[in-house]
């Protein structure tokens, strides 16, 4: 008789759980495509190993529109569908330090600085359209547009990171502000939620506030009457680590980390977290 390892066992009853927790949720005013729900996820799992596979499933997911969709729908799908294929061609960003580079002589070599303006315009480019599509929306529903005003909110806080800080003065305040309306519209709206605290989690010195942003993730993540999707629910829980990393507190900062592992096993952002705070608690 073979013996099948608790480990094994337990992965086994994560993906059960999860496959079985984050089915599409049509409790919105536009649901989700299963192409789109797909191409998120391969966006949050990084299993999209080529470009092409990026563009192909971003494709597929712009023409999943069900004929059903009224224009409000087709014009929030489609801010939705320009937002991740944004987030896409961010991951490309290069970080890395130019030195990395003296070493590459060729003539075709593009330096890091060069290239990560490159992705950062083209990247903008897509949460520009997005944003044009979701004020498009928002204009036909008004004062009920909730996921349209979400999407806004969360296409605005991407284009902060790629602008100039001129922009990030002007606009960044307004990111609450669209949140916030998406919420007034649908109160159980999980995605503006996540995007109406972010700034206490994540905004830098005073203008954030780690324990009310924690607080509130963890309602949140708690709170089953919210309508969220698999992605909104690895948010939460991000978030929730990130104050425990950004106040130094890396043993609990690396087991709500683990906790992320468990719907996207393959982020290598946060697998890179996880080995920092064990380095963190090795010294």
């Amino acid at each position: 008789m073979k013996f099948i390892s608790v480990k094994k066992v337990f992965a086994a009853l994560v993906i059960l759980l999860t496959s079985s927790a984050f089915a599409q949720n049509v409790k919105r005013d536009v649901p989700y495509t299963k192409e789109l729900l797909t191409f998120i996820d391969g966006y949050f799992d990084h299993a999209i190993d080529s470009r092409e596979k990026g563009e192909e499933l971003y494709l597929a997911a712009v023409n999943s529109c069900p004929a059903s969709f009224t224009v409000y729908q087709k014009e929030t799908h489609l801010a939705r569908c320009d937002y991740y294929f944004g987030q896409y061609i961010m991951e490309t960003y290069d970080l890395t330090q130019l030195e990395h580079a003296l070493d590459d002589t060729s003539k075709d070599f593009v330096e890091p600085v060069a290239r990560n303006k490159q992705i950062k315009a083209e990247a903008g480019s897509y949460f520009e359209k997005s944003m044009v599509h979701a004020d498009n929306a928002i204009k036909l529903k008004k004062d009920a547009a909730s996921d349209a005003y979400s999407i806004y909110a969360q296409s605005l806080s991407a284009n902060c990171t790629v602008q100039t800080i001129g922009y990030v003065l002007g606009h960044g305040l307004s990111i609450s502000s669209y949140a916030k309306k998406a919420l007034k519209a649908d109160p159980k709206n999980g995605t503006a939620c996540f995007s109406y605290y972010a700034q206490e989690v994540y905004a830098p010195g005073i203008f954030g506030n780690p324990n009310k942003g924690r607080k509130k993730m963890t309602e949140y993540l708690n709170d089953n009457s919210l309508t969220i999707e698999k992605f909104d629910t690895f948010n939460y829980i991000c978030a929730i680590a990130y104050t425990y990393y950004r106040q130094n507190k890396f043993s609990e900062a690396k087991t709500w980390y683990k906790r992320c592992l468990m719907i996207y096993p393959h982020n290598y952002a946060v697998t890179d977290l996880v080995k920092k705070c064990e380095a963190k608690l090795n010294k």
